[in-house]
Formats: structure tokens, sequence, C-alpha cells
């Protein structure tokens, strides 16, 4: 409570310290099966890595420079986070109604800001972790399965407190340098919660032409928090579209759209939530008839970071481009 009526307290008295580090990962939908893509029963593994630098301070939709050193014993976010997601996903299809998918991620960030000491002057204060973070349990409930060219279904699943909540920056605070200075809680490897994860998506292919589309939308929310942290309920909508190039060769374009509003309680970050478009083109290729790589690009189209509404010049770090590259497999 006192570091967060400090913090409350910096962010009236030196404009844009308070701000968030950022933890922002590729959004594109790899779901296959919602997408049309995948249908097959048995299982499937994929196996996925996202990459995204989140180097941009912004403050609703303008990009923002970082506030100058004051003594402020603040966080400057001028620096930046590598956010990297190795995600490990086990998928069975039991038959043309069900499947359910365990999703286990390991999650590797590299933040770094310049804390503002009014003892020893700015210096960078780093945290580096490679963890596992939140495991995932979601089930697919297909509404039509006679049709194969079409299919509407639902989503439904949870999201598991896995993933650790006690990273600390280093070196620490040196005007209290025996107390552990935590890293901002929406950058851990895991939030603490137990969330629900519901979904509902559509697909269809167009027989002879080559080309099928998607939209989906799924909304996670948490039912279960601690800490006194609650992180702000997500809501991803996405539309794509396929084309087979070649055989074996699919070109994919997606529009990915995510909203999700400030985190809550003592341990949150007031700059937090806000809202995002992004265009993600990408290449799918069947190197077997059962072994598929793919690689897409994310393109912000645009974003908007909430500030802390004590100063509405605090920002977040956020990411203008991503990727993921993954392998799949299936038995």
């Amino acid at each position: 409570m006192k570091r967060y009526l400090c913090t409350l307290l910096a962010a009236v008295l030196a404009p844009a310290a308070h701000a968030s580090c950022g933890s922002s990962f590729c959004t594109v939908d790899t779901n296959w099966d919602t997408q049309g893509l995948s249908s097959s029963e048995g299982l499937r593994l994929d196996a996925r890595y996202s990459y995204a630098k989140a180097n941009t301070l912004r403050a609703g939709h303008s990009r923002i420079a970082s506030a100058a050193p004051s003594g402020s014993d603040e966080e400057i976010e001028n620096q930046r986070s590598l956010n990297r997601l190795l995600n490990l996903d086990a998928e069975y299809t039991f038959n043309a109604r069900w499947s359910a998918t365990l999703s286990l991620p390991v999650v590797m960030r590299d933040h770094r800001h310049t804390f503002d000491s009014s003892l020893d002057g700015p210096f960078t204060q780093s945290a580096s972790f490679h963890e596992i973070g939140d495991t995932r349990v979601v089930g697919r409930y297909r509404l039509d399965p006679g049709n194969p060219f079409s299919g509407v279904g639902l989503r439904f699943g949870l999201k598991l407190p896995t993933g650790a909540t006690n990273k600390i920056m280093s070196p620490p605070d040196p005007a209290d340098p025996g107390t552990p200075y935590a890293l901002e809680r929406s950058a851990q490897p895991g939030s603490g919660s137990t969330d629900a994860i519901l979904g509902a998506y559509y697909f269809q292919t167009l027989p002879g032409t080559g080309w099928g589309w998607f939209a989906s939308a799924q909304l996670q929310t948490a039912l279960a928090t601690r800490s006194d942290y609650r992180p702000g309920t997500e809501i991803k909508l996405d539309l794509g579209t396929h084309y087979e190039l070649a055989p074996g060769l699919t070109g994919l374009l997606q529009l990915n759209a995510l909203h999700r509003p400030r985190d809550g309680g003592a341990a949150a970050n007031p700059a937090s939530g806000g809202h995002a478009f992004y265009l993600s083109p990408g290449l799918s290729y069947a190197v077997a008839p059962h072994t598929q790589i793919y690689g897409l690009l994310q393109l912000a189209v645009s974003q908007y970071a909430k500030t802390d509404p004590l100063d509405p010049q605090a920002g977040q770090l956020t990411a203008p481009r991503s990727f993921t590259v993954g392998f799949s497999q299936r038995f």
C-alpha cells in the first residue's frame, strides 16, 4: 500500500513517469480447426514461437517521449520489453463435434527501464526470465458436423494460474536496497488469476476456388484472483481468409482486434488496457501429408494505450510489429 500511494504521488509530480512496461505478444489466430484448415480426428501437436519488441511509448493513439530524469524515485519507461513466447499445444479431436486442447506456454521476457533515483541518479533496472506461464485447457464443440465446407462452433475453457508472479527488477531501489523491487504484475510470467475462456467461430471454404474464410470471437475474464490484482477482461475478434497458392502452399491474411480495459486492484498499473487493430499476412506449407509449418507477420494498424487517470501523459510501451512461426504435426 505504501508503494502504491507513492506511485500515485509520483504520477502527479512527475508527468509520464508512471508508464506501463508492456507485455504484448503476437495475437494471430492459429486455431486451424476453427478456420476450416484442419478436421482430422486424433492427436495434433503444435509448437509456435512468437516475438514482440515493445519499445514505442504511447498515450492514447499518440507516440510520446519519455520523461526526463528528475530524481522522482520512480520508473521511466524509456527502454523496452522483449517479449518471446514458446507455446506448446496438444489437441485431441475425438470426433466431428468434440476436441480439447492443452496449451503450455514458456514466457521469455527481458524488460529494461530507467530508475530515476534521487540518491544515485538514473540507472538501468532490468528483469529477465524464461518461465512456464499460465496453462490453458480449452474445449471445442462444433454445431454442424455434417457439412465439410462450413462450420460453426463454440470454444470454452480455463486459464489456470500456473505462472509465477514474483519476478523482481535488479538492482533494487537505492533508497530501500533490502526490499525486492517487484516487476509490474502485467509483465510477470503469470497473472495469478483463474480465467474463463468463451468463444464462437464460423468458417467457410469455397469448393474449387482455393479460397476460404473464417471469423471468431473470444472473451477471457478472471473468475478468481489473488494478491489484489485483477487482469482486465480481454475481448479478441479475428477475421481471416486463406488461398491455396500451390499444392501444399497456402496464403494467409487476418485482421485481428483486441480490447482490454484497465487492470484492477492495488497491485495493478493505472496505465494499462486499451485496444488495437492488426493486419497479419502469412504462409502455411504442408511439408508432408500430416506436417505443416507456418509463419505470420503482425503489423499494427491502430493502437490505443490507456493512460494513468491522474496523469494523461503517462503511457504504455507498445509493439508496432510482431511475428509468429510454428510447426504442426498430426498423428
